[in-house]
């Protein structure tokens, strides 16, 4: 017997709400806690705290783990580990322990040999991202490296070659210091994403107050690359001084929830207005969205490429009143993990401001309660 017409139909639109509930959910809200801020300069255990442009959050032993991107200039490469206070009313961070990082020698890092900038928890292990320093003579490129928590070297892990530079291609590969800031593995532990800053040489221009950029982010599994997925970053926000909409956007970190979902953070610097515009997004990677893996260049498809799904959730400018009322502006957000769950069931989220070492910004904790 023949289906109708308005069945079929019908039909169609069940079936395709039901792949639509598979791959979607749905967005999340955020409820600010609190904040606290550590001055540049403050020292901890001869080091000084600073550059912190990672978090992870080590669940069993509840602490912070904040990786220093530091490039072993003012101390040796390194990362932190805060004990941590959090509940619905109540944020507060200890610096607890510093964790020297070790090169294949056993030697700390040499001067200008790693720029680390994401961390996670990869079992009894941390895996941690370097940008690498691609304008040095001779230049070091982007790695992905796992180590013990005490810091030893345990391994490499294989970086895609379209993250690499080429010696006789100045237009191909990661633009220097726009490599591997975004950094976070699934709940589950069974896969993490590593993401550049921006555009590849080859994909795409960078972003601006007129066009949004499309970065690559990698998703491995048992330590191996196995997929590339294309982001499309926001525009440049049009804030303009004296006339003129001046700045630059970047994917400052990520927080992988599972194996097709992840926040991430867009920091924008608006330097003729001396401000930081950081925006919270919600992601999802569907059956629809392009695995780019085996695609050199992303620059002939960019119109008709599949990208991550995208939902905004916040604007950190709608809560700066409830923060510290002696800071006027956010800092420059470039961490973020889960944090603690609330006795009412609901998680939380933890961010970080790397304070480039400078007098005129600050390290800024900032807690959320996320709200389903």
């Amino acid at each position: 017997m023949k289906m109708s017409a308005k069945k079929l139909a019908i039909n169609t639109i069940i079936s395709a709400l039901v792949l639509l509930s598979a791959n979607a959910i749905a967005a999340p809200k955020l409820k600010f806690i609190g904040d606290q801020n550590i001055s540049t300069g403050e020292k901890f255990k001869e080091t000084e705290i600073g550059g912190l442009s990672g978090l992870a959050f080590d669940q069993k032993k509840n602490v912070l783990l904040a990786i220093s991107d530091d490039r072993s200039v003012i101390n040796d490469a390194r990362f932190y580990e805060f004990d941590l206070k959090l509940d619905e009313k109540n944020f507060k961070v200890t610096p607890a322990n510093v964790i020297t990082l070790k090169a294949k020698d056993g030697k700390p890092f040499k001067k200008g040999m790693a720029d680390f900038e994401g961390i996670t928890l990869w079992g009894d292990d941390v895996i941690i991202s370097s940008e690498g320093w691609l304008n040095k003579e001779p230049s070091i490129d982007p790695e992905i490296i796992q180590f013990s928590r005490n810091g030893d070297y345990k391994a490499n892990l294989e970086v895609p070659e379209q993250f690499l530079s080429k010696k006789d291609s100045v237009k191909y590969g990661p633009r220097d210091n726009l490599v591997f800031e975004a950094l976070s593995a699934a709940k589950d532990g069974k896969s993490f994403w590593v993401g550049a800053e921006e555009a590849l040489f080859q994909d795409d221009r960078t972003s601006t107050p007129s066009y949004e950029s499309t970065l690559r982010l990698i998703q491995y599994k048992d330590l191996k690359p196995v997929k590339q997925v294309a982001y499309k970053l926001e525009k440049v926000p049009s804030i303009k001084v004296a006339g003129l909409t001046v700045g630059e956007t970047g994917l400052s970190d990520i927080l992988a929830v599972d194996e097709n979902h992840f926040y991430s953070i867009e920091r924008s610097y608006l330097p003729l207005a001396k401000k930081a515009v950081i925006r919270l997004f919600y992601n999802t990677v569907t059956d629809k969205t392009a695995d780019v893996s085996k695609v050199d260049s992303l620059n002939k498809t960019l119109k008709e490429l599949k990208r991550v799904d995208k939902e905004m959730i916040a604007d950190l400018e709608e809560f700066k009143n409830q923060m510290s009322s002696n800071f006027q502006n956010l800092d420059n957000i470039e961490g973020i993990c889960f944090g603690p769950t609330l006795s009412n069931g609901h998680e939380t989220i933890i961010l970080v401001s790397d304070n480039n070492f400078k007098k005129n910004q600050r390290t800024q904790f900032l807690a959320f309660e996320v709200l389903p």
